[in-house]
């Protein structure tokens, strides 16, 4: 049988986790609050009106000139390189093929980041999926033609340069295939 001594370490552990856990339950921004709604404006340009339509100037402006870009099936991308890539990749014909990313309602969290309690950083983690468009050459590029083709989690840090937000890394992960007709 074990002295109550010995549980005493185990209570302290628990109650520590305990702690913890609920510190960082806590820790999420209100989706109410200025900063969620700061940072999902952002996101909406970043994927909206650059990602969606292909405009470039979008990513130039919301980037970072130091950012890193971090794909679980394509690699390691910087500013120039990832630029470069979207222009001649996903948007290089966009005659026969778009792609559309589309955020997973709810799966947003917003964590705020302080340094001496001044804010100068935000984690924005959620999911997306993509749906892709295509048409042969001398066809029409339909709506109706649009396929769900995958799912991605990301996890994006938002930095304020100059008082303005700025992606300054980005990882997309736990990318996966989706066979369905939307």
């Amino acid at each position: 049988m074990k002295s109550n001594q010995s549980l005493i370490p185990l209570k302290f552990l628990l109650i520590g986790i305990f702690f913890i856990q609920t510190q960082l339950g806590f820790s999420q921004e209100s989706k109410n609050s200025i900063l969620y709604k700061t940072i999902m404006a952002k996101d909406s340009l970043l994927f909206d009106i650059g990602f969606n339509t292909c405009d470039i100037k979008q990513f130039e402006n919301l980037f970072s000139d130091e950012l890193e870009f971090y794909h679980d099936k394509d690699g390691f991308s910087n500013k120039a390189d990832f630029l470069k890539s979207f222009k001649n990749g996903l948007c290089g014909s966009q005659e026969t093929y778009r792609s559309r990313r589309e955020l997973v309602a709810g799966s947003t969290e917003i964590y705020p980041l302080y340094k001496k309690g001044v804010l100068y950083a935000a984690i924005q983690i959620g999911i997306h999926q993509f749906y892709e468009t295509t048409a042969t050459k001398g066809e029409p590029l339909l709506k109706k033609n649009e396929k769900l083709v995958g799912k991605a989690k990301f996890t994006h840090l938002w930095i304020l340069e100059n008082n303005e937000w700025k992606l300054k890394r980005a990882l997309s992960y736990d990318h996966s295939a989706v066979n369905s007709k939307q």
